[in-house]
């Protein structure tokens, strides 16, 4: 039977729209590489270390939330004493609360690693006043606690969490009226993305001074610090904002800053076609593309693309000529944007 290609264009139009609530967003879509510092406005404060925080593939996935697989992730790993570097937020948090989402994994947990902390808030007062940071106890080889450090004390839970697991974390700082009683908290979760902040977090804490507000992201491999020596953890998925709506259940992501907003747009409707379809479609901007093929039952018969692609017009060919014909869905997704088109397989 004659193959008969269907052209199907999809284009990503650029617009800007400011949308001040989520400050930044971080999916790491950068090609694999031994350090992260000078790429996408990450530096290294203090001195430059044997060892750097790596950018390393695949990304991080967990179901349901916004900054999965969306590029590749960030890896700390290290024999001593290693890198910090940060990322200023595209406006500073001052009032309420400031949230950081992420998705989060350790893979190693050697004797040498005790205890210690990995990443964290940096005040809008500069410096490296590190806050509000993540930090992990070793129980075993294979298992760990999870707690987190205002300034002063650090409170860890009493929940248990296993390596090589993904999960989903978010750090939140609240800012109160008076002295010393601005508090960090933690919370993880293994699956599922709560649609309201938990009234009860996993672990929380006021000890310390307070800040006038954050400013910065900072990752941390063992710098300054013991404790994590050894150690072999990912993280991906990072969001800031001044809500849960807006880090957590962040749905507007960026491509270049967190101002630059990208909608989807199908240009023509698809015809009927025998066998074989070409799919075409328009990036703005470097960025992770995934284009899945669904039948009516929605589950996916074909990955067509998952991968890094720069901006500009691509295509991609599906070959249909094993499967039956009927109604089928095109779901192309883009930085956190997504449109789905139907077609029509006839035999």
């Amino acid at each position: 039977m004659k193959n008969v290609y269907l052209s199907l264009f999809f284009t990503l139009l650029g617009g800007f729209s400011l949308y001040s609530q989520n400050v930044l967003t971080e999916d790491f879509i950068f090609d694999p590489i031994d350090s992260l510092e000078n790429l996408g406005n990450w530096y290294r404060s203090g001195i430059n270390s044997d060892f750097n925080i790596k950018v390393v593939s695949p990304g991080l996935e967990y179901d349901g939330y916004v900054g999965s697989g969306r590029g590749n992730c960030s890896q700390i790993k290290n024999a001593g004493e290693g890198d910090v570097i940060l990322r200023r937020f595209s406006s500073d948090i001052t009032s309420g609360a400031a949230y950081m989402s992420l998705l989060f994994k350790v893979d190693s947990l050697p004797t040498t690693l005790t205890q210690g902390y990995c990443i964290s808030f940096n005040p809008n007062t500069g410096g490296t006043n590190l806050n509000t940071a993540l930090h992990i106890k070793r129980l075993s080889d294979t298992s760990f606690n999870m707690g987190v450090r205002k300034i002063g004390k650090v409170d860890f839970s009493t929940s248990t969490f296993e390596i090589h697991k993904t999960y989903l974390v978010v750090l939140k700082y609240a800012i109160y009226p008076g002295t010393s009683n601005d508090s960090s908290r933690l919370y993880v979760f293994t699956n599922g993305v709560p649609p309201v902040e938990p009234n009860i977090p996993l672990a929380g804490t006021i000890d310390g001074d307070d800040f006038t507000g954050q400013a910065f992201v900072c990752l941390s491999n063992n710098y300054a610090q013991t404790g994590m020596h050894g150690c072999d953890i990912k993280i991906d998925g990072i969001r800031v904002g001044t809500s849960w709506e807006t880090s957590v259940l962040a749905v507007l992501t960026s491509v270049d800053n967190e101002k630059s907003i990208y909608d989807l747009k199908n240009k023509n409707f698809p015809n009927p076609f025998q066998n074989n379809t070409k799919i075409s479609y328009q990036l703005p901007a470097k960025g992770w593309v995934k284009v899945t093929i669904y039948n009516t039952n929605g589950i996916q018969c074909a990955e067509l693309i998952n991968k890094i692609e720069e901006s500009g017009t691509h295509e991609v060919e599906w070959d249909a000529s094993n499967m039956p014909a009927g109604n089928y869905s095109c779901l192309i997704q883009f930085n956190g944007k997504a449109i789905s088109n139907k077609l029509l397989l006839v035999k």
